[in-house]
């Protein structure tokens, strides 16, 4: 199927131009398609020019590629495992075809009878051609609660979650039991008990690996802040940290269950629009500084590390604005209602882990916490001794409040990088 793809010419468009120039003047290319027999593909190549010489026989959906053969002008339609590519004629010789192997293209992942051949049809014959349509490793967006129960459900979200082997734990732990969706898109599985491990999550997959960004079961490290259980409290070892003001701190595991000791829970409303008062009624979350760091990584890169927390809404989040802030100075307006479906963001009284990079953490602008320029280091939001001084506020802005019921637990900052 011929077809004049707008993006195809606006990602690749000059270096097509340039490569056909290149190719007709040393191959001395026409565009009279007048064939002499039946088409003939000697090889598949990268376009660029310096790879011409490595010829593969596999390549991932999206790949801009370069068909060599014989009689190959005149092409009616050009298809990988069944999927028809959009391709210009323009870039249509008898010698060479130049296109992007389709995204839908199917795989092994998604039909195990794939053929994996390439069909081309011509206006003087067809043929087909062995070569794989490959997929990526897998990789890892999100995983639901990094800090889930043993017996709880995990879900793991990412990209080519396909033909998983099996997922390996901290302490060498292995689960073989996972359900996938047929997009890849979506891993479920039962959290095993870890005991007192820590360490990231492996998927182990056919087409590769992938691991998880942080490390689970990390309740209780020298990566928390808080786990808001002080000493001599059960659940968990203690990392308390707490400034004993702004919300409410409870270990009631009926509340808010699937979690180990204390946590904030922050129950408000009424709140109208514009009220910034996140020092009246539970709307804050606040802690003393906290020696996390030593002075080296003050230079590093803001982008090399995350706070992660675990989050519970009893009631759906509909309005108001959860200003995270580090340093006194660098701020993050978490608004998760925001880019949610019906603008309602909702656990469902279940724990979620939240994620957000240390990059994204902001100056003020013009009085407006969260909105200036962005941290760039760690020495901007950390103390010059290394020490963490860390909290929130729970603000309304355009909108009010009318019940606010979530709880909050396991604040932490990891190095993802």
């Amino acid at each position: 199927m011929t077809h004049n793809n707008p993006a195809f010419h606006k990602q690749y468009g000059g270096l097509v131009t340039g490569m056909l120039a290149i190719l007709c003047l040393l191959l001395s290319c026409s565009k009279n398609n007048d064939q002499s027999g039946p088409p003939v593909i000697n090889k598949v190549t990268m376009l660029d020019s310096t790879l011409q010489d490595s010829t593969f026989t596999k390549a991932l959906p999206g790949t801009l590629i370069l068909i060599t053969g014989q009689n190959l002008g005149g092409v009616v339609s050009i298809a990988f495992n069944g999927a028809n590519a959009y391709f210009n004629p323009t870039y249509n010789t008898s010698t060479h075809i130049i296109l992007t192997i389709p995204s839908n293209a199917p795989t092994e992942a998604t039909d195990p009878k794939v053929p994996n051949q390439i069909h081309l049809v011509t206006t003087h014959g067809e043929l087909t051609y062995t070569f794989v349509v490959d997929i990526p490793p897998p990789s890892i967006a999100a995983i639901s609660n990094e800090n889930a129960l043993p017996g709880d459900s995990l879900i793991i979200y990412g990209s080519s979650l396909f033909l998983i082997d099996k997922i390996t734990f901290p302490g060498g732990k292995e689960v073989t039991s996972v359900a996938t969706n047929a997009a890849g898109t979506r891993a479920g599985l039962i959290m095993p008990d870890l005991g007192s491990d820590t360490g990231r999550l492996v998927i182990h997959a056919k087409f590769g690996t992938a691991m998880s960004d942080g490390p689970l079961n990390d309740h209780a490290s020298g990566d928390v802040i808080s786990n808001l259980t002080n000493s001599g409290e059960s659940g968990e070892p203690p990392v308390f940290n707490w400034a004993w003001w702004g919300a409410n701190r409870t270990s009631d595991a009926a509340l808010f269950p699937g979690t180990r000791g204390g946590y904030l829970q922050n129950i408000f409303g009424g709140v109208g629009a514009n009220d910034g008062g996140w020092w009246n009624g539970n709307r804050s979350g606040n802690f003393n500084d906290v020696a996390m760091f030593a002075t080296d990584v003050l230079t590093k890169e803001a982008a090399q590390y995350a706070l992660k927390f675990e989050i519970n809404t009893k009631e759906p989040w509909t309005a108001g604005i959860n200003v995270l802030r580090f340093n006194d100075k660098y701020a993050f307006r978490y608004m998760p209602w925001q880019n949610a479906d019906n603008k309602t963001f909702d656990t469902k009284n279940k724990w979620q882990t939240v994620t957000v990079n240390l990059s994204a953490f902001r100056l003020a602008d013009n009085g407006v916490e969260g909105t200036g320029a962005a941290a760039v280091v760690m020495g901007d939001l950390l103390k010059s001794d290394g020490k963490v001084t860390f909290g929130y506020r729970i603000i309304t802005e355009s909108a009010g409040v009318d019940v606010y019921n979530t709880a909050y637990d396991n604040f932490r900052i990891v190095k993802i990088k």
